[in-house]
């Protein structure tokens, strides 16, 4: 995959791009990882699709220049400016983890663009009460802010809370990945704070994804004990028709060799919900 620089505003956005097919595929990435994650697309893709993975604020080798606030809006301006004649495009969405929730944010914004959307254990599906706790009250991000500076006081709760077996020992771990290393407080802290915009209305989108006939792949791991499939059954009710759900023998990480076969059929099927058992 090529290598690109935009410039968006103050800040200078990196992505990779490759194929020249008619077809449109971006890839937005999780926490902590870059668009490299998506290179396995090139070999499979690259005569029938044009595929944008981009490096999200804070990661990869975006270099990141404005405050803490990237609104949907701008991502879709920096969409407008990435894709060649954008407006007059339609798009297929693939996001995992933390990009599952931008893809979210995309379907209820921009729903005429999306030809379909695949989403890797997708953030988004459930709000979590510390993350808005921490990201959508201005008490609750100071003190994020003081917890990633000095994170003793809640890593003594959530231990106390796996002893009692309040939490999984999963999510214990989980946490104490991100807190108990000073880089790791200081991305987190600038990364949820960054990404707090992305708040995605899922009754809307449910309703989007009806109105514009969107097939929506939702995909977990079985073994994910961080994003659980049973919030992706949960948004699926309502809309069976165009939203499908598919749980892997894998943990949170979907994006490894073994799955790759499967994620690749997921992108190149564009079915037609309406021509299935209507009598078309």
């Amino acid at each position: 995959m090529e290598r690109k620089y935009i410039t968006y505003q103050h800040s200078e956005f990196s992505y990779l791009t490759c194929g020249n097919g008619n077809s449109v595929l971006v890839c937005l990435h999780g926490f902590g990882e870059d668009a490299d994650t998506f290179s396995f697309l090139e070999d499979d893709l690259q005569n029938d699709y044009t595929v944008y993975a981009i490096d999200l604020p804070w990661h990869g080798k975006t270099n990141w220049n404005n405050r803490l606030t990237f609104p949907v809006k701008d991502m879709i301006g920096l969409l407008e400016q990435i894709v060649p004649d954008f407006n007059n495009r339609s798009i297929q969405l693939l996001g995992y983890s933390m990009g599952g929730r931008v893809v979210l944010s995309l379907l209820e914004r921009i729903p005429e663009k999306i030809v379909s959307a695949v989403l890797l254990a997708p953030d988004g599906l459930k709000v979590n009460s510390w993350y808005k706790l921490a990201t959508q009250t201005r008490p609750g991000n100071a003190l994020f802010k003081y917890t990633m500076r000095h994170p003793q006081w809640f890593g003594f709760i959530v231990d106390m809370l796996k002893r009692v077996k309040w939490i999984n020992p999963s999510v214990a771990k989980f946490v104490h990945y991100y807190i108990d290393d000073e880089k790791m407080r200081t991305d987190l802290y600038r990364i949820w704070t960054t990404m707090r915009k992305f708040r995605p209305n899922l009754h809307r989108i449910k309703h989007l994804i009806t109105a514009h006939q969107i097939p929506v792949h939702l995909v977990f791991g079985n073994y994910d004990r961080v994003i659980l499939a049973k919030h992706g059954y949960s948004f699926q009710k309502g809309a069976e028709k165009f939203v499908t759900v598919d749980v892997l023998p894998a943990g949170h990480q979907l994006l490894r060799e073994k799955q790759v076969s499967f994620i690749i059929s997921l992108l190149t099927s564009l079915p037609n919900p309406l021509s299935e058992g209507d009598g078309a």
